[in-house]
């Protein structure tokens, strides 16, 4: 990683603070999840997430439900439209 991708990195974390799982809401936001292993906090920055009705968390592409509890979330500002959290569910429910 470079200086300036570090840098990057760094204010957006300033700009989108991890926040805490019991201000998640089910309301088709696409977020970022912080999940905690043995190894240290590890957020896979490539993958999105939202948090359906049901209570469970789904991950966007490939659609697959989230079993482990992450730590934090942290909000990417666009939501989805409940047609779609329903199709990526019903894409995972196939698999």
């Amino acid at each position: 990683m470079t200086i300036a991708e570090r840098k990057a990195r760094e204010a957006h974390d300033r700009e989108n603070p991890w926040r805490p799982m019991s201000e998640a809401k089910a309301d088709g936001l696409i977020c970022n999840l912080l999940f905690d292993d043995m190894a240290g906090h590890h957020s896979p920055e490539d993958m999105n997430y939202f948090l359906d009705g049901d209570g469970h968390w789904y991950r966007i592409d490939p659609p697959q439900r989230i079993w482990r509890k992450p730590m934090n979330w942290r909000p990417a500002y666009v939501r989805m439209t409940p047609e779609r959290r329903a199709l990526i569910k019903k894409r995972y429910e196939v698999d």
